[in-house]
Protein backbone atom coordinates (compact mmCIF):
# COMPACT_ATOMS: atom_id res chain seq x y z
CA UNK A 1 0.00 0.00 0.00
CA UNK A 2 2.81 2.31 0.76
CA UNK A 3 4.34 1.91 -2.81
CA UNK A 4 0.78 2.40 -4.23
CA UNK A 5 0.60 5.44 -2.32
CA UNK A 6 4.50 6.77 -2.87
CA UNK A 7 3.71 6.03 -6.68
CA UNK A 8 0.02 8.45 -6.83
CA UNK A 9 2.35 11.46 -4.78
CA UNK A 10 5.13 10.79 -7.76
CA UNK A 11 2.48 11.24 -10.09
CA UNK A 12 0.57 13.75 -8.88
CA UNK A 13 4.07 15.86 -8.40
CA UNK A 14 5.02 14.90 -12.04
CA UNK A 15 1.46 15.87 -13.48
CA UNK A 16 1.67 19.29 -11.03
CA UNK A 17 5.24 20.56 -12.63
CA UNK A 18 4.07 19.50 -16.17
CA UNK A 19 1.32 21.96 -15.64
CA UNK A 20 3.32 24.91 -13.99
CA UNK A 21 5.59 24.23 -17.29
CA UNK A 22 2.88 24.50 -19.38
CA UNK A 23 1.42 27.55 -17.70
CA UNK A 24 4.37 29.56 -17.58
CA UNK A 25 4.85 28.54 -21.62
CA UNK A 26 1.34 29.41 -22.03
CA UNK A 27 1.33 32.82 -20.23
CA UNK A 28 5.17 33.84 -21.36
CA UNK A 29 4.37 34.13 -25.29
CA UNK A 30 2.21 36.19 -26.73
CA UNK A 31 -1.30 33.84 -27.29
CA UNK A 32 -4.00 34.47 -30.21
CA UNK A 33 -7.12 33.03 -29.27
CA UNK A 34 -9.84 32.28 -31.64
CA UNK A 35 -11.89 35.96 -30.01
CA UNK A 36 -8.47 37.74 -30.46
CA UNK A 37 -8.58 37.14 -34.45
CA UNK A 38 -12.20 37.68 -34.70
CA UNK A 39 -11.33 41.61 -33.41
CA UNK A 40 -8.68 42.19 -35.19
CA UNK A 41 -10.91 41.01 -38.74
CA UNK A 42 -13.40 43.38 -37.09
CA UNK A 43 -11.38 46.38 -37.91
CA UNK A 44 -12.31 48.65 -40.49
CA UNK A 45 -10.27 46.84 -43.36
CA UNK A 46 -9.90 50.64 -45.02
CA UNK A 47 -7.59 51.26 -42.19
CA UNK A 48 -5.35 48.34 -42.32
CA UNK A 49 -2.29 48.15 -44.14
CA UNK A 50 -1.94 45.23 -46.61
CA UNK A 51 1.39 45.61 -48.16
CA UNK A 52 2.95 42.06 -48.57
CA UNK A 53 6.15 41.09 -46.55
CA UNK A 54 9.34 42.03 -48.37
CA UNK A 55 12.04 39.71 -49.09
CA UNK A 56 14.74 41.11 -46.87
CA UNK A 57 17.23 38.50 -48.25
CA UNK A 58 17.86 40.15 -50.99
CA UNK A 59 19.73 42.98 -49.37
CA UNK A 60 23.37 41.90 -49.27
CA UNK A 61 24.08 45.06 -47.35
CA UNK A 62 23.18 44.67 -43.75
CA UNK A 63 22.54 48.12 -43.31
CA UNK A 64 20.28 48.46 -46.44
CA UNK A 65 18.51 45.54 -45.36
CA UNK A 66 17.97 47.01 -41.60
CA UNK A 67 16.77 50.51 -43.11
CA UNK A 68 14.21 48.76 -45.48
CA UNK A 69 12.72 46.17 -42.60
CA UNK A 70 12.76 49.85 -40.15
CA UNK A 71 11.21 51.41 -43.54
CA UNK A 72 8.40 48.68 -43.56
CA UNK A 73 7.40 48.41 -40.65
CA UNK A 74 7.23 52.02 -38.91
CA UNK A 75 4.43 53.08 -41.27
CA UNK A 76 2.58 49.77 -39.47
CA UNK A 77 3.57 50.34 -36.03
CA UNK A 78 2.55 54.04 -36.39
CA UNK A 79 -1.08 53.40 -37.82
CA UNK A 80 -1.61 50.98 -34.72
CA UNK A 81 -0.30 53.39 -32.47
CA UNK A 82 -2.96 56.03 -34.08
CA UNK A 83 -6.16 53.30 -33.66
CA UNK A 84 -4.76 52.75 -30.02
CA UNK A 85 -4.79 56.19 -29.64
CA UNK A 86 -7.96 56.98 -30.74
CA UNK A 87 -9.69 54.51 -28.46
CA UNK A 88 -7.77 56.04 -25.89
CA UNK A 89 -9.03 59.02 -26.78
CA UNK A 90 -12.62 57.98 -26.74
CA UNK A 91 -12.19 56.23 -23.21
CA UNK A 92 -10.90 59.45 -21.74
CA UNK A 93 -14.28 61.70 -23.15
CA UNK A 94 -16.46 58.92 -21.57
CA UNK A 95 -14.16 59.59 -18.31
CA UNK A 96 -15.41 62.88 -18.20
CA UNK A 97 -18.78 62.68 -18.85
CA UNK A 98 -21.97 62.14 -16.46
CA UNK A 99 -24.54 60.63 -19.25
CA UNK A 100 -24.10 57.57 -21.52
CA UNK A 101 -25.22 57.06 -25.11
CA UNK A 102 -26.46 53.75 -26.08
CA UNK A 103 -23.74 53.35 -28.94
CA UNK A 104 -20.87 55.07 -26.71
CA UNK A 105 -22.04 52.22 -23.64
CA UNK A 106 -21.57 49.82 -26.20
CA UNK A 107 -18.68 50.57 -28.16
CA UNK A 108 -16.82 51.34 -24.64
CA UNK A 109 -18.25 47.74 -23.61
CA UNK A 110 -16.53 46.02 -26.90
CA UNK A 111 -13.68 47.84 -25.86
CA UNK A 112 -13.31 46.39 -22.52
CA UNK A 113 -13.84 42.98 -23.91
CA UNK A 114 -11.04 43.51 -26.04
CA UNK A 115 -8.60 44.67 -23.33
CA UNK A 116 -9.85 42.12 -20.78
CA UNK A 117 -10.98 44.85 -18.62
CA UNK A 118 -14.22 43.06 -16.01
CA UNK A 119 -17.23 45.92 -17.47
CA UNK A 120 -19.23 45.56 -13.86
CA UNK A 121 -19.68 48.82 -12.52
CA UNK A 122 -18.26 49.92 -15.48
CA UNK A 123 -18.35 53.66 -14.74
CA UNK A 124 -15.77 54.63 -11.70
CA UNK A 125 -12.83 55.40 -11.75
CA UNK A 126 -10.79 52.01 -10.96
CA UNK A 127 -12.63 51.22 -14.57
CA UNK A 128 -11.48 53.74 -15.64
CA UNK A 129 -8.35 54.11 -14.23
CA UNK A 130 -7.32 49.95 -15.71
CA UNK A 131 -8.68 50.92 -19.29
CA UNK A 132 -6.33 53.69 -19.64
CA UNK A 133 -3.33 51.61 -18.08
CA UNK A 134 -3.98 48.80 -20.91
CA UNK A 135 -4.99 50.75 -23.83
CA UNK A 136 -2.29 53.14 -24.59
CA UNK A 137 0.60 53.25 -27.29
CA UNK A 138 3.54 51.05 -27.50
CA UNK A 139 6.82 53.34 -28.23
CA UNK A 140 8.09 52.40 -32.06
CA UNK A 141 11.47 52.08 -30.95
CA UNK A 142 10.62 49.15 -28.62
CA UNK A 143 8.33 47.14 -31.36
CA UNK A 144 11.41 47.88 -34.11
CA UNK A 145 13.84 46.23 -31.98
CA UNK A 146 11.63 43.40 -31.28
CA UNK A 147 9.90 42.53 -34.34
CA UNK A 148 13.61 42.66 -35.74
CA UNK A 149 15.14 40.30 -32.80
CA UNK A 150 12.18 37.70 -33.02
CA UNK A 151 12.09 37.33 -36.66
CA UNK A 152 15.87 37.71 -38.06
CA UNK A 153 14.73 40.67 -39.67
CA UNK A 154 12.01 39.43 -41.32
CA UNK A 155 13.75 36.75 -42.53
CA UNK A 156 12.01 33.41 -40.39
CA UNK A 157 10.16 31.03 -41.61
CA UNK A 158 6.85 32.08 -39.35
CA UNK A 159 7.68 35.59 -40.62
CA UNK A 160 8.10 34.77 -44.66
CA UNK A 161 4.86 32.11 -43.89
CA UNK A 162 2.64 33.25 -41.64
CA UNK A 163 3.15 37.48 -41.56
CA UNK A 164 4.64 36.59 -37.74
CA UNK A 165 7.04 38.97 -36.53
CA UNK A 166 6.68 38.56 -33.23
CA UNK A 167 6.35 34.84 -32.17
CA UNK A 168 3.26 34.89 -31.28
CA UNK A 169 1.34 31.30 -30.88
CA UNK A 170 -1.92 29.54 -30.96
CA UNK A 171 -3.45 26.52 -29.55
CA UNK A 172 -6.06 25.03 -31.68
CA UNK A 173 -4.55 22.69 -34.37
CA UNK A 174 -4.42 23.90 -37.58
CA UNK A 175 -4.47 27.72 -36.31
CA UNK A 176 -0.78 28.68 -37.31
CA UNK A 177 2.23 27.10 -38.06
CA UNK A 178 3.90 23.92 -36.15
CA UNK A 179 7.11 24.68 -35.10
CA UNK A 180 10.38 21.77 -36.49
CA UNK A 181 11.82 21.47 -32.55
CA UNK A 182 8.75 21.86 -30.63
CA UNK A 183 9.09 19.57 -27.49
CA UNK A 184 6.85 16.88 -27.24
CA UNK A 185 4.55 17.82 -24.30
CA UNK A 186 3.83 20.70 -25.84
CA UNK A 187 0.98 21.51 -28.63
CA UNK A 188 1.33 24.97 -29.86
CA UNK A 189 1.52 26.30 -32.94
CA UNK A 190 3.07 29.78 -34.17
CA UNK A 191 0.00 32.03 -35.51
CA UNK A 192 -0.43 33.09 -39.05
CA UNK A 193 -1.74 36.28 -39.59
CA UNK A 194 -3.49 37.78 -42.47
CA UNK A 195 -1.35 40.51 -42.76
CA UNK A 196 1.85 41.86 -41.03
CA UNK A 197 -0.38 44.66 -39.48
CA UNK A 198 -2.74 42.36 -38.03
CA UNK A 199 0.48 40.76 -36.38
CA UNK A 200 1.73 44.11 -34.76
CA UNK A 201 -1.76 44.85 -33.31
CA UNK A 202 -2.05 41.24 -31.56
CA UNK A 203 1.54 41.82 -30.28
CA UNK A 204 0.52 45.50 -28.96
CA UNK A 205 -2.42 44.14 -27.56
CA UNK A 206 -0.33 40.60 -25.87
CA UNK A 207 1.79 43.96 -24.27
CA UNK A 208 -1.04 46.05 -23.13
CA UNK A 209 -3.23 42.99 -21.43
CA UNK A 210 -1.10 39.89 -20.61
CA UNK A 211 -0.44 39.21 -16.89
CA UNK A 212 3.18 38.99 -17.29
CA UNK A 213 3.92 42.69 -19.03
CA UNK A 214 1.88 44.39 -15.83
CA UNK A 215 5.38 46.15 -14.85
CA UNK A 216 5.66 47.65 -18.10
CA UNK A 217 2.35 49.36 -18.03
CA UNK A 218 2.54 50.70 -14.62
CA UNK A 219 5.47 52.40 -15.58
CA UNK A 220 3.92 53.78 -18.63
CA UNK A 221 1.09 55.15 -17.06
CA UNK A 222 3.75 56.55 -14.22
CA UNK A 223 5.78 58.50 -17.33
CA UNK A 224 2.13 59.37 -18.62
CA UNK A 225 1.20 61.00 -14.89
CA UNK A 226 4.55 62.35 -15.00
CA UNK A 227 4.68 63.87 -17.97
CA UNK A 228 7.63 62.20 -19.46
CA UNK A 229 8.22 60.72 -22.51
CA UNK A 230 7.49 56.97 -22.83
CA UNK A 231 10.15 55.74 -24.86
CA UNK A 232 11.42 51.88 -26.02
CA UNK A 233 13.83 51.96 -23.40
CA UNK A 234 11.85 52.87 -20.34
CA UNK A 235 10.02 49.97 -20.91
CA UNK A 236 12.27 47.35 -21.30
CA UNK A 237 12.42 46.35 -17.82
CA UNK A 238 9.29 45.06 -18.35
CA UNK A 239 9.92 42.76 -20.76
CA UNK A 240 11.40 39.96 -18.31
CA UNK A 241 8.96 37.28 -18.75
CA UNK A 242 8.94 38.05 -23.00
CA UNK A 243 11.81 35.15 -23.32
CA UNK A 244 12.95 33.07 -20.79
CA UNK A 245 16.38 34.27 -21.13
CA UNK A 246 14.99 36.78 -18.73
CA UNK A 247 17.69 39.86 -17.75
CA UNK A 248 19.86 38.79 -21.50
CA UNK A 249 16.92 39.42 -23.39
CA UNK A 250 16.31 42.65 -22.24
CA UNK A 251 20.05 43.33 -22.57
CA UNK A 252 20.19 42.08 -25.96
CA UNK A 253 16.45 44.53 -27.03
CA UNK A 254 17.88 47.70 -25.53
CA UNK A 255 21.44 46.95 -27.03
CA UNK A 256 19.12 46.88 -30.38
CA UNK A 257 17.64 50.22 -29.86
CA UNK A 258 20.92 51.85 -28.97
CA UNK A 259 22.57 50.24 -32.48
CA UNK A 260 20.00 51.21 -34.60
CA UNK A 261 19.03 54.54 -33.34
CA UNK A 262 15.91 53.76 -32.79
CA UNK A 263 14.40 56.13 -30.22
CA UNK A 264 14.53 59.16 -33.39
CA UNK A 265 10.91 56.93 -33.68
CA UNK A 266 9.74 57.70 -30.66
CA UNK A 267 7.27 60.88 -30.05
CA UNK A 268 7.88 62.65 -26.70
CA UNK A 269 5.53 65.24 -27.83
CA UNK A 270 2.89 62.46 -27.04
CA UNK A 271 3.56 62.95 -23.36
CA UNK A 272 1.38 65.57 -22.70
CA UNK A 273 -1.52 64.68 -25.02
CA UNK A 274 -2.22 60.99 -24.33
Amino acid sequence: MKNYRSYAVIAFSGALVWLFTFSFWYDLHALVVKDDKKELKATNANLIPTEPLPDFSSYEDVGEKKDAFFSYLLPLVQQANRQIKEERQFIQKMQRQTTFSTEDTARLQRLAETYRVPFDDAFNNNFFKLMLRRVDTIPPSLVLAQAANESGWGGSRFAREGNNLFGQWCFKPGCGIEPAQRASHLQHEVARFDTVYHSVMSYMRNLNRNLHYIDLRKTREKLRAQGLAVTGQSLTPGLAKYSTRGEAYIAEIQGMIRANDLEKYDQPSDAATL
